[in-house]
């Protein structure tokens, strides 16, 4: 508990005069902070909402938004009758390729994927061009936390066999997963080459699928097999934010 109180307070003396934002999020990010740094492993018990209330010039109502933010995002896992838990590493996407956004100190910031959900899509002449006439194509959604800092919305195309044998993992391996990787270790699918572009979004497009509306970057990568196959093709919408964002062409496992 002293970990979260003390850094929320360093925050407080650092932002001085100026407004530092929300007071939840100020302490979603201590208690990120304290996450990252270990003072709470993976699988450790939080404080409670009540308890942190004692100790904290913050209301309950504050402190029980900032627990829905990091359960939200994945970071931390709630039981009933045993409290707040901080989640395991599996929930943070391992090797990440489109999404690898840069800390101050220049490493990649981590990357925690929560699945949104999956479907069929319809024809399209997009899909024709890439994956074949006659392919069958479909969705999978992710909202991808980067370092809780903001989010990033992936739709993820692929032919439907793909796409089946993806989503028969467990849940939290979707979640998590790198799909290049997976393809590789489930299907014998290298991927050998992706050709990303990112240009801004077309706001119409952002309000049909739910993305609010503000300035957001459109990441696309068609991603293609050892035998110049499409393996999928990925739509990943960026909102304003202060990182760099990584690109290298080297494809490795």
């Amino acid at each position: 508990m002293e970990a979260i109180r003390s850094r929320l307070a360093a925050a407080q003396i650092s932002s001085g005069d100026a407004s530092p934002g929300p007071k939840y999020q100020a302490l979603r990010a201590a208690i990120v902070e304290a996450i990252s740094s270990g003072d709470f492993a993976p699988g450790m018990r939080l404080p409670t909402e009540a308890e942190l209330a004692q100790v904290l010039p913050l209301s309950l109502g504050t402190i029980q938004k900032a627990y829905g933010e990091l359960v939200k995002n994945g970071l931390v896992v709630r039981s009933r009758g045993r409290g707040s838990f901080v989640a395991s590493l599996h929930r943070q996407m391992r090797e990440p390729w489109h999404c690898r956004f840069l800390a101050d100190d220049g490493t990649v910031l981590p990357v925690y994927p929560r699945l949104s959900g999956h479907e069929g899509v319809d024809k399209d002449p997009r899909w024709a061009q890439l994956f074949g006439r006659d392919a069958k194509i479909a969705r999978i959604d992710r909202d991808i936390s980067i370092n809780d800092e903001f989010e990033v919305l992936s739709r993820f195309f692929t032919p439907a066999a793909i796409a089946k044998a993806l989503l028969r993992l467990p849940r939290d391996e979707v979640e998590s997963a790198n799909f290049k990787i997976v393809l590789l270790r489930e299907l014998g699918m290298p991927v050998t080459r992706i050709v990303q572009t990112i240009a801004a979004a077309d706001p119409k497009a952002c309000r049909r699928i739910g993305v609010r509306v503000r300035p957001h970057l459109l990441l696309e990568a068609t991603a293609y097999s050892a035998q110049g196959e499409v393996a999928y093709f990925q739509e990943i919408y960026i909102p304003p934010n202060r990182r760099k964002l990584l690109f290298e062409s080297d494809l490795r496992y």
